[in-house]
């Protein structure tokens, strides 16, 4: 929806704070093209840019309620804030019909217990003028963002790195312990913590408060997988309930809601009931390469099949007004260059030039679309979670993606300070254990453990991509599957009834037979495809790359390995999701150096 951002307990004033606000402002511009207000009070400065979505006129922030004490800066959608509006009507007198002015109603009405009344996705900070201080939370699974720095007193936040970094004085030093992460676990990296030193990010659930003396931290929920009683017939109604209910009110808008459409299961779910529901001006967007039909995707080991037939197929038998975006061998060397400068916690997955390119072309015509993401990690959906090779332990699914040898990248002083596999294989069991999952024990608790670090760090980095690349053109991302009132029936959801017949997502798959054809709920898991024929020229690049990023290199990444992996005469799949990731490393280094 929006780009938040403020800065607290400044030592600067006046000019030299309102100029940091604005460098700010300008970093985040794309998250809001309809509109943007800076606003100071004070050494406290805040900013807003807006995509509006819900009351284009009467939505505008900051955001002040009446007595003028409290302001609220905001980004997301509160799905059932009409409910809340009614609830709340006798005791607040409302001047526009926006969320933003129920969010910041609730909160004076019930105080930190309006967050388990949201139903939606949400980032927001609220100010209190008189005390000075301020509340911050995000949504149950942070689909909307929220990074934070101290420096002192100084509070910075911002919804992207980029609008912290823009408004330092100082660059910060490299976090060794995160860089150790993308580096080693890409896919589980970004969640809590960034490359830079002091840039925290608030995972799902996470509440802030904040005064001049301290800042404290703590959740408030926490989304777990544990199985219930409920019977999967049972389960199976719940959820056809909920997931028709959750993708109604993510239609919710004053304009058309589009959707990014696979083909898969998920994604062919929530287009088939946004059809059901007649929603008026309701169109789909789908990908696929240049030469599509010379790839094989069956080499892949999470894109194992071709999307672009079913999702063809089923637009058709759906009457599905549907726009196939192609992308070029071209589109995805130039997008090398652009993609580390949008995502500034640096690209985990190839997949992201997807994402990127259909959010390109849906904003031309949309301001929000629909995407099937949290399915997969609320539904047993990775099939890798039934190898005893891989689901042992932490380590195992790092192996899975060529940890070992990612290990080689890093400096030899890393490797010899830290002990990457030994560091993270800790950190990862430590965040299951603190959920109460052990991977000592039955295979179902195995999976339930691996599911546990799937939900908690894949899934939050997977969401962070949908909304940092979707934003970049002003498009908001919409994700039912997150909604609290569907993640309350997934939690009850257990490995039997998740993986029943060796079946990923077969309750889903059930609850979807009411909407969807045999065919796409019977093919092979997939998801947003990436092209495989890519691999010779990633290494061109990233031999380019070692040339030019001297000091970085030297400090922290190795050389010799790095020209290795360069040269080596066959590329398999994980080495391109290395070459990939290094890439991206090195050029959002470059980029950071020049700023």
């Amino acid at each position: 929806m929006c780009g938040i951002g403020g800065i607290l307990y400044s030592k600067d004033s006046g000019t030299a704070l309102h100029d940091r606000i604005r460098q700010m402002e300008h970093a985040q511009i794309h998250r809001g093209p309809d509109d943007r207000q800076t606003v100071l009070h004070q050494n406290h400065a805040f900013c807003h840019q807006r995509l509006a979505l819900l009351d284009e006129k009467g939505g505008k922030q900051p955001f002040y309620d009446p007595s003028g004490r409290y302001l609220i800066v905001y980004n997301g959608e509160i799905y059932n804030y009409e409910a809340l509006r009614a609830e709340l009507s006798n005791s607040y007198q409302f001047v526009s019909r926006s969320d933003t002015e129920v969010v910041l109603a609730a909160y004076l009405f019930w105080g930190e217990d309006c967050l388990n009344r949201f139903i939606g996705m949400f980032s927001f900070l609220i100010w209190d003028i008189h005390s000075q201080t301020a509340f911050a939370a995000v949504d149950p699974l942070s689909v909307k963002p929220f990074v934070y720095y101290q420096s002192g007193a100084e509070f910075i936040f911002a919804s992207e790195v980029k609008g912290i970094l823009a408004c330092l004085n100082e660059k910060p030093k490299i976090n060794i312990e995160a860089l150790t992460e993308y580096v080693v676990a890409p896919m589980l990296s970004g969640v809590e913590s960034t490359i830079y030193e002091g840039v925290f990010i608030l995972r799902g659930g996470e509440k802030l408060n904040i005064s001049k003396e301290k800042t404290v931290k703590c959740s408030y929920y926490n989304f777990t997988q544990r199985p219930g009683i409920s019977t999967s017939e049972q389960l199976i109604r719940y959820l056809m309930e909920n997931l028709e209910e959750s993708t109604k009110m993510s239609l919710k808008a004053d304009f058309p809601v589009g959707s990014f459409f696979s083909g898969g299961l998920d994604s062919s779910l929530l287009s088939s009931l946004a059809v059901k529901l007649r929603v008026p001006g309701h169109q789909a967007f789908t990908v696929r390469f240049q030469n599509h039909e010379q790839i094989n995707f069956n080499e892949n080991s999470i894109v194992n099949s071709d999307d672009f037939p079913y999702a063809q197929r089923l637009a058709g038998d759906l009457n599905l007004p549907m726009e196939a975006v192609t992308i070029s061998k071209e589109n995805i060397l130039n997008g090398l260059s652009e993609l580390p400068i949008i995502n500034d916690r640096i690209p985990a997955w190839e997949q992201e030039f997807s994402q990127h390119f259909l959010s390109k072309a849906a904003s031309k015509n949309f301001k929000a679309v629909l995407v099937g993401d949290a399915a997969d990690e609320t539904h047993y959906g990775y099939f890798f979670l039934l190898n005893p090779q891989v689901n042992h332990s932490p380590l195992g699914l790092l192996q899975k993606f060529g940890a070992e040898k990612r290990c080689r990248f890093l400096s030899e002083k890393i490797q010899k300070d830290i002990k990457p596999l030994d560091f993270l294989n800790q950190k990862y069991t430590q965040i299951v254990e603190s959920n109460g999952f052990s991977f000592n024990g039955s295979e179902q608790d195995k999976i339930l453990a691996m599911s546990c670090l799937i939900y908690k760090r894949w899934l939050g980095r997977l969401l962070h991509n949908g909304d940092i690349h979707s934003m970049n053109f002003g498009l908001e991302a919409r994700v039912p599957f997150a909604n609290l009132n569907v993640l309350e029936v997934e939690g009850y959801i257990g490995p039997a009834m998740g993986f029943k017949n060796g079946e990923e997502k077969h309750l889903l798959k059930m609850a979807a037979k009411n909407w969807l054809p045999d065919y796409i709920i019977n093919r092979k898991k997939s998801a947003l495809p990436r092209d495989p024929r890519l691999g010779t020229q990633y290494q061109v690049i990233l031999k380019n790359l070692l040339q030019e990023s001297g000091d970085f290199i030297e400090d922290y990444l190795n050389l010799k390995a790095l020209t290795a992996l360069c040269e080596q005469k066959t590329v398999e799949e994980n080495d391109r999701m290395m070459l990939f990731n290094m890439i991206c490393l090195l050029k959002r280094v470059q980029y950071d150096a020049k700023q």
